[in-house]
């Protein structure tokens, strides 16, 4: 419906006895405004689509930063309220493990931080590719565009876009 091609409208509107090189040419001329107008308008008509087809809920603002940052890492996820205290160390003073798998038994990464303990509601979490990290400014610009205005979003480095539990060990959590 907006697609013009205005070299062809202006042939197309040109009488035929008029139809020649040097008019053709001054009407071209005459026509190159529009035809920047045009283009500053269909730019802003495809920035105008791409935000109403991508909205607050958590499918549409992790498909919004995997298409916008051209990659599929993004995840998006309520932050889940609880969690537990682990320590490194025993009161003993000897290492202990963070964690342990129970199916394993392999010493895991932290499975909490400090920062995701009692979260409150109105939280959701980010993770953020380690290879996007450089540019959280313009994810955090991004996220606040589309979040709803009562929610706050937490974004924590993950180290492999493929894994599910790719949090890096230290969780680096921003506001």
């Amino acid at each position: 419906m907006f697609e013009i091609d205005f070299k062809r409208l202006i042939a197309l509107l040109l009488p035929m006895r008029l139809r020649r090189p040097v008019i053709f040419g001054l009407l071209r001329a005459g026509v190159e405004q529009v035809e920047h107008v045009y283009g500053r308008f269909m730019e802003a008509r495809k920035g105008h689509i791409f935000r109403l087809t991508h909205n607050g809920q958590v499918c549409y603002l992790r498909a919004m930063l995997n298409e916008y940052f051209n990659t599929k890492g993004f995840r998006v996820e309520s932050a889940k309220e609880g969690g537990e205290w682990l320590y490194a160390v025993a009161e003993t003073g000897e290492g202990v493990p963070v964690a342990v798998d129970e199916r394993t038994g392999r010493n895991m990464p932290v499975v909490y931080g400090e920062a995701t303990l009692d979260l409150p509601q109105n939280v959701f979490l980010v993770y953020v590719p380690a290879s996007m990290w450089a540019r959280l400014d313009e994810v955090k610009e991004m996220v606040d565009c589309y979040k709803l205005v009562t929610k706050r979003a937490e974004y924590i480095k993950t180290s492999d876009p493929r894994s599910r539990n790719s949090a890096t060990p230290n969780m680096s959590i921003t506001e």
